[in-house]
């Protein structure tokens, strides 16, 4: 496990900010993200025949992929919800990288965790924009998962410095990456410009289960 760390000096003034944010990568080896590529690629039509509310802005979650992507219905469907061998693999390796990025910042896990998940898939010349994933009292940890990518990278920012000379981590998308993050960290990626479809993998955890979709993962 590999840990990102965006922390303050010192401050010298009871106004200046302060932050100690967390952020935890590895690499998944015992998942045939081929194999997954297709499983999940196999979901798209079905997934975009869920009909969306056109009236409501931002739907596609700020993310600028529009409303006829599979991130626009991100809420209406679970990853994990579909039968399938290597997402039995990904759920364990999502529980064994919360639990230790948890250990590592000795934080008691919690005995009930929840899941959110959903796949993004990105054509030739789209980008995913800058956005974030929670910063409401419910709020806990996301995270993405690298399935098929090809030069490029996703950028995380420091959620208090994002305007003037923001911090910010580059991430290169490799296949398996997984990369696990509080929910109010702002992250973008780079334009795509391979052949085929990039395709990568994104969940919100909580502590609690009052969202639609939504199943245990511990």
């Amino acid at each position: 496990m590999k840990i990102i760390n965006f922390k303050s000096e010192p401050k010298n003034s009871p106004f200046a900010p302060e932050w100690d944010y967390f952020l935890a990568e590895q690499k998944i080896k015992d998942v045939d993200f081929k194999k997954l590529f297709l499983f999940i690629k196999g979901k798209e039509k079905n997934i975009l025949k869920i009909k969306i509310d056109s009236k409501k802005k931002n739907v596609d979650g700020y993310t600028g992929l529009g409303d006829n992507s599979t991130t626009s219905r991100y809420g209406q469907y679970n990853v994990f919800n579909w039968k399938n061998k290597e997402l039995v693999k990904l759920k364990k390796n999502i529980t064994k990288l919360h639990n230790d990025y948890l250990n590592y910042l000795s934080i008691k896990p919690n005995k009930n965790v929840f899941i959110s998940c959903w796949f993004n898939i990105i054509k030739k010349n789209q980008r995913i924009n800058t956005h974030l994933h929670g910063v409401n009292p419910d709020s806990y940890l996301s995270g993405n998962i690298c399935v098929s990518t090809e030069g490029t990278s996703t950028y995380y920012i420091n959620p208090v410095n994002v305007i003037n000379d923001p911090v910010v981590y580059k991430s290169k998308n490799e296949e398996g990456k997984i990369t696990l993050f509080p929910s109010n960290i702002p992250h973008y990626t780079d334009v795509y410009l391979g052949k085929e479809d990039r395709l990568t993998i994104a969940f919100d955890l909580f502590l609690i289960s009052n969202r639609d979709k939504v199943i245990k993962l511990i």
